[in-house]
């Protein structure tokens, strides 16, 4: 063998061993890089695998487009209704993983995560509508606790709590709710509230709280006398629409998530919180896109108080998750009189968003994966504004 043959061979095998030992690198080390870059091969079959109902506008494509190319997501379901309840809808992906043997269909089950909490509120306000319950009710008069440490527990309302102004702020005090490996005392142990120190004065600000939906939870099975579970299938028959509550594990029909966006949690992640006890009231749900505007639709006939409702106080309506109503949050663009009602909802692998618009619409967007940012996710809350509001004026002009 001549010195340049077997130099060759020497640098074919470097290559080789670089390919497999870079290769092996990725898969294990970097296996979120390289998951992906692919996703960027995956694209055309998702879209290949798009299916839609008849005539759907061209708003919903544009949103299917945003799910797959933004969102990251390949397994999604776009469902709008009317005022006249007009059903269309779009669906991508596989229930099963990419290219699986089970196309995602209208009735596939996602997690609801937060979405759930519009159930939540929408009991509150069933009880208050039937005297059960009033907004201004203080909460330590429904739950029994010692003497709260911190005295502005006393102050805190129904209506705080549906509103995220009760004083407990996430970001200053890890919520209970959601740290891992940590059973949470609400709703199985609400004496530590009385420990509990507040972060705001309640009623002075707006601050995202699970804890506050869970302490909501508690009141209903108080009021009630049931079990939160109990209390939502009474009174929206939720068994009926296909809609279940998780103990954890999920469900056999659930579809498989895609975690690729995730730089901490994977698909066990439900194993380190407690879904079964505490998250009922909070994130608990699975069901359809579907089965959720079908039950909005239901919500929004209820009187006087309904989702859509909320307190007279003035807030920045002009900002997207700027204002809390009862359920939903408000949105109205500064200078328009189009105003859309959303909640969103995000565990790992799963994003899902209920919307309702000022003309009756509503409109649901779930997606079987992780967004790469919160950004992404608010480009699309403007995107499904402006898409609304373009649809009904031309709606409006093509039938004068």
């Amino acid at each position: 063998m001549s010195k340049k043959t077997a130099l060759t061979n020497i640098i074919l095998i470097m290559v080789c061993l670089a390919i497999i030992f870079g290769g092996t690198y990725l898969y294990t080390a970097q296996h979120l890089i390289l998951n992906r870059f692919l996703y960027k091969i995956q694209v055309p079959f998702i879209k290949s695998s798009i299916r839609c109902s008849d005539k759907v506008p061209t708003f919903m494509l544009a949103l299917m487009d945003n799910l797959i190319i933004q969102q990251k997501s390949m397994h999604n379901q776009i469902f709008y209704q009317d005022n006249n309840e007009k059903i269309l809808h779009c669906e991508s992906g596989w229930e099963d993983g990419f290219r699986g043997d089970k196309p995602l269909t209208v009735d596939s089950r996602f997690r609801y995560a937060s979405v759930s909490k519009v159930v939540t509120s929408a009991i509150i306000l069933n009880l208050i509508n039937e005297s059960q319950l009033s907004l201004d009710q203080k909460i330590l008069d429904i739950i029994d606790i010692p003497e709260p440490k911190d005295k502005r527990v006393n102050d805190i309302t129904i209506s705080m709590l549906l509103q995220h102004s009760a004083g407990f702020d996430r970001l200053k005090t890890y919520t209970p709710m959601l740290t891992m490996d940590v059973k949470p005392w609400c709703p199985t142990n609400l004496a530590v509230l009385s420990e509990t120190m507040l972060d705001f004065d309640p009623n002075t600000q707006f601050q995202y709280s699970n804890v506050g939906y869970c302490l909501l939870g508690a009141v209903v099975e108080v009021i009630t006398g049931t079990t939160f579970r109990e209390a939502a299938e009474d009174i929206y028959q939720l068994n009926n629409r296909d809609i279940k509550f998780v103990d954890d594990a999920f469900l056999s029909d659930e579809i498989i998530y895609d975690y690729r966006y995730e730089n901490f949690y994977g698909k066990n992640y439900y194993t380190h919180f407690d879904f079964k006890d505490s998250l009922s009231a909070v994130g608990g749900l699975s069901g359809s896109a579907k089965s959720m505007v079908m039950l909005t639709r239901e919500m929004l006939k209820e009187k006087p108080l309904n989702i859509l409702s909320r307190a007279d106080a003035p807030c920045a309506i002009n900002q997207i998750d700027g204002c809390y109503g009862y359920a939903l949050l408000p949105y109205q663009m500064s200078g328009h009189d189009f105003t859309l009602y959303n909640k969103s909802g995000f565990f790992p692998g799963v994003n899902t968003d209920i919307y309702v618009d000022s003309h009756g619409g509503i409109l649901a967007l779930y997606r079987g994966a992780s967004s790469p940012n919160h950004e992404v996710k608010n480009q699309l809350k403007k995107q499904v504004y402006v898409s609304l509001e373009e649809f009904y004026e031309l709606d409006k002009i093509l039938n004068k």
